[in-house]
């Protein structure tokens, strides 16, 4: 049963609102929990007395700017954040192989066990949103909005040289 593309469209921005609003918890919860993860991403020396340095709470301010910048963008429709959204959740694959590879020994593992299973599975959701977005980009186009009108193939060397009916149109014959 093929979904009306409105109706489509708005399930596909709540889904998209959802994930980026549980995002942003994660977030805040493991700056919380760990804020160690932080600093081991940026490579920062956590100093014994300070629970959280500020360069921390800089990059956890700046992923939800991100967060709210993309929300907005999923909110307003915008062709770039589709695009943007698709490719990242459809490469975050990638992370699916790297963390069976850490916890093979292969690579270093840089944080702890808890924090790798969540990533994987939050990238594992992201990639199943991913193939949906594609699959609606195919069948309805960008944020299911419709695709446009596809050329006439009635007569395609005409068409291409504004020749319409064995006539040339106004703007070819001036």
């Amino acid at each position: 049963m093929d979904m009306p593309e409105p109706r489509l469209s708005r399930r596909l921005q709540w889904t998209l609102l959802a994930f980026f609003l549980l995002a942003a918890l994660m977030l805040a919860a493991v700056y919380v929990a760990a804020p160690s993860i932080y600093t081991a991403t940026l490579s920062l020396m956590p100093s014994p007395t300070l629970r959280s340095p500020a360069a921390a709470a800089l990059l956890l301010v700046a992923v939800g700017v991100l967060i709210a910048l993309l929300m907005i963008g999923v909110l307003r429709r915008w062709r770039w954040v589709f695009w943007l959204v698709l490719m990242a959740f459809s490469t975050m694959i990638l992370d699916v192989p790297a963390t069976i590879l850490q916890f093979a020994g292969v690579l270093p593992v840089l944080f702890p066990l808890w924090y790798n299973l969540c990533r994987m599975g939050i990238s594992l959701i992201a990639v199943g949103i991913g193939i949906w977005m594609f699959h609606i980009y195919r069948h309805h186009g960008v944020w299911a909005l419709g695709r446009s009108a596809p050329p006439n193939t009635d007569a395609p060397d005409s068409a291409a040289h504004g020749v319409k009916g064995g006539r040339q149109t106004k703007h070819e014959s001036g």
